[in-house]
């Protein structure tokens, strides 16, 4: 059966990104191609911000480039508002690239090197610290440089979300963050209070990615709120922005449901109006961390069908080309990305494939047992919610060029990230002298 989201259409069994035909993008820009749609991004932008704002006064949306780092992406990003989560000093450029002042940014990360983090304090961006050595290592470099560094602490409530284990990074046994449980948390707040040019300006958690039910950042809220008041009141530390990380996701297969921003923003602010009411406390700016939810939902991979294998007792394979060299989650995660034959949209789905890749490994596949329309040569396949850690994660497995990457704005669409070339792949090679 047909499953399209509704940002999506159909005309002529040909799929409508924006309003421009696939297969005319196809013939213009050549496959395999990522197409990114701005509007959408748009419309997941407002949505999140209204969520938050409409019930409470200060509320920053920090978009994690981590999930899409194309400079447009960031443009279109920070054109709406949005400040930047980034977690390299790459990443930082970008958004300092695209506009985003350092004091609408945070830096994230368990190992950030001494030229990040200088390049961080000496554009005011709030820096959230994950170890205790990281706490020296700014207190020696804020001493060299004569400044002072916001700070804020990346804390673990261990908050169990049901997600990915590798993307779980709210419990206490993974690798980020201060440990609430065991006071460590507190004693990081507490050794700070001691150095001369760090500014304690916050808080943060991050409890994983990919979660499609509200109670997780309920408890997150709750868990967090009760370290703020421990907090005001044996060390007098008030907390002036609660950075509550991201994790809100998306709906990959057909039978999920999108978790709306509002009931999650209904529970969190809940939680922290009550407890700031109840103990007399400021209200702090809340941030916010999403990147898959303002992105994956808005790109789809568009490739093209090379060839076609018949296996007696098998699904028929389809050879496309793209696969996990484009995008590698299928391989990784075990991750479902929904698949549609592009140009036959309004045919029934009643063929079974398994949709491979062109790389020489087994892993080499997109999808598995999909019911498609019937496939043919030079047939477009499209593959959906990609604009989250697609590209992002894309690699050169077997001198693979990366795919272009297209942005749609209604009935325009242009470039935004060129195809690699071969030059692209060996620009950074070089022959030493005993091979020349």
């Amino acid at each position: 059966m047909l499953i399209l989201k509704s940002h999506f259409k159909s005309r002529n069994g040909n799929l409508i990104i924006g309003e421009l035909d696939v297969v005319e993008l196809a013939k213009r820009f050549g496959t395999p191609l990522y197409v990114m749609d701005e509007q959408r991004i748009r419309e997941k932008y407002r949505k999140f911000y209204a969520a938050f704002s409409s019930r409470w006064p200060s509320v920053l949306v920090c978009y994690a480039l981590k999930a899409n780092s194309n400079l447009a992406i960031a443009k279109i990003l920070k054109s709406e508002g949005a400040g930047a989560d980034v977690s390299s000093d790459n990443e930082m450029r970008i958004a300092l690239q695209a506009g985003v002042p350092g004091t609408k940014m945070v830096f994230n990360g368990n190992h950030k090197s001494p030229s990040e983090l200088k390049l961080a304090i000496e554009n005011n961006v709030m820096i959230n610290v994950d170890s205790f050595q990281e706490l020296e290592a700014i207190e020696a470099i804020t001493s060299k440089l004569k400044l002072r560094a916001r700070i804020s602490f990346r804390v673990n409530p261990d908050v169990q979300a049901s997600t990915h284990p590798y993307i779980a990074t709210g419990l206490r046994e993974s690798k980020f963050g201060f440990d609430v449980a065991s006071g460590q948390a507190f004693s990081a707040y507490r050794r700070a209070l001691d150095m001369n040019n760090v500014e304690v300006v916050g808080m943060h958690a991050n409890i994983g990615s990919q979660i499609l039910e509200p109670e997780p950042f309920e408890e997150e809220a709750r868990k967090l709120m009760a370290l703020v008041v421990e907090l005001k009141e044996k060390l007098n530390v008030f907390i002036s922005v609660m950075d509550f990380g991201g994790g809100i996701g998306i709906p990959y297969k057909p039978e999920e449901k999108e978790l709306d921003p509002n009931v999650v923003a209904e529970r969190m602010v809940s939680v922290v109006k009550s407890v700031t009411e109840e103990k007399d406390l400021p209200k702090p700016t809340l941030m916010f961390e999403p990147g898959r939810y303002m992105v994956g939902d808005s790109g789809v991979l568009l490739t093209k069908v090379g060839y076609t294998k018949e296996r007696p007792g098998i699904p028929t394979w389809i050879f496309i080309d793209a696969g996990m060299n484009a995008l590698i989650r299928p391989a990784l995660y075990g991750a479902y990305h929904h698949i549609e034959v592009a140009n036959k949209l309004e045919n029934k789905n009643d063929f079974e494939y398994n949709v491979g890749g062109p790389l020489c490994e087994s892993g080499d596949f997109l999808g598995k047992n999909r019911k498609l329309a019937k496939v043919e040569q030079n047939d477009l396949v499209a593959v959906f919610d990609v604009g989250a850690y697609g590209l992002a994660m894309s690699n050169q497995h077997t001198a693979q060029s990366r795919p272009a990457v297209v942005l749609v704005n209604r009935n325009k669409a242009e470039i935004v990230r060129k195809r690699e070339t071969f030059e692209d792949l060996t620009r950074l090679d070089q022959i030493p002298e005993w091979l020349k």
